[in-house]
């Protein structure tokens, strides 16, 4: 039971699709308490997105002045043009539903983006996806009754809205390029 534990906390940690998505088919096989589960998921999504702001912001810090200071302010100001300022929120939750939480606040730590708008709108982004990843897995749970077929449609889902997201997240950065 320590093992499950152990791959729980970590993929609630990485929140890659596909792990998140076998760790919550264990966290139901296994009936482990959804409270605790819960709380360790809003604990790791804030710490995540702490780390990658302020990770991004000692790197501002570290290489200001540098060629990579100047590339990325140039990257920063075409992407506040390209989603504008009222988009910047759509933006950050829809991120926050396609990708990981700590490379969402690491991106979002060039825009001028207080850290509590970052934390907040990434936050409700990941919300979302860890609802739907939810919905996704019980609703195939229920689906199939063999409980080995279920983990691989699970998986295989998530790898899917992995590959799907990054997709989209690849056609938005290359659209004003």
């Amino acid at each position: 039971m320590q093992k499950i534990w152990i791959l729980v906390i970590l993929a609630i940690f990485i929140q890659e699709p596909a792990s998140t998505d076998a760790a919550i088919f264990q966290i139901r096989h296994f009936n482990l308490n959804l409270l605790i589960i819960n709380l360790i998921w809003v604990g790791a999504t804030l710490f995540d997105i702490w780390f990658g702001y302020s990770l991004g912001k000692f790197i501002q810090k570290r290489f200001k002045g540098t060629s990579f200071d100047s590339w990325s302010f140039r990257w920063a100001v075409r992407i506040e043009n390209f989603i504008g300022k009222k988009g910047e929120k759509f933006a950050l939750i829809l991120l926050g539903i396609i990708n990981f939480p700590y490379l969402n606040s690491f991106f979002a730590s060039w825009l001028k983006i207080p850290f509590k708008n970052v934390l907040l709108l990434i936050f409700v982004g990941d919300l979302l996806y860890w609802l739907l990843a939810w919905c996704i897995n019980i609703s195939i749970r229920d689906f199939f009754v063999d409980p080995h077929t279920a983990l691989y449609v699970v998986i295989g889902t998530g790898l899917v809205f992995s590959i799907l997201a990054k997709t989209v997240m690849n056609r938005i950065l290359k659209s004003k390029n």
